[in-house]
């Protein structure tokens, strides 16, 4: 089995109510895949009732992995080791709780007062941004999750409440 589901059973022995996601990017997926993420059970689109929803299938996609099942979990782990489209994260909310949360990330201001936006869920912009967040940003961004897991040049690195590691 795959390293985030056994660091998930260790997890749990302290936090039982942790649950495991997949933030895949959609048009990845797509081109690595053949097929496009859709709306469905354990699907949830980071696009999903804002401005960019008519983008969503190659946007940012939060996936429960209990409710995606072993199969699944397992192409998304192999996904992850052929491209930069997949990272983990162990958070206790519920699937929309979560993605909620995500959501408030998508967009930053610019000095200039422009909007951006940031692509957290490409697992290389992801480790850059918690190298470059100060600890009060890397709090407000992270935060709400117990871990985020991914891969940074082949090594399984991880950022957290408790440790940082990226």
């Amino acid at each position: 089995m795959i390293d985030v589901v056994e660091r998930l059973a260790q997890l749990q022995q302290d936090v039982s109510s942790a649950r495991l996601y997949a933030l895949v990017d959609g048009v990845q997926h797509q081109v690595h895949r053949g097929v496009r993420i859709d709306d469905g059970a354990g699907r949830y689109s980071l696009f999903h009732g804002t401005a960019d929803a008519p983008l969503a299938p190659a946007g940012p996609w939060l996936i429960d992995a209990d409710i995606a099942g072993q199969t699944y979990t397992a192409d998304l782990a192999a996904l992850e080791r052929e491209a930069a489209a997949v990272s983990w994260i162990f958070a206790s909310q519920d699937l929309v709780g979560l993605a909620q949360l995500l959501q408030l990330n998508l967009d930053m201001k610019l000095p200039d007062g422009r909007s951006a936006l940031v692509r957290f869920w490409d697992p290389r912009v992801l480790y850059s941004l918690a190298e470059v967040l100060t600890s009060e940003q890397r709090h407000a961004f992270f935060g709400h999750v117990h871990e985020w897991h991914l891969l940074h040049k082949g090594r399984r690195v991880w950022i957290g409440r408790h440790r940082d590691n990226a």
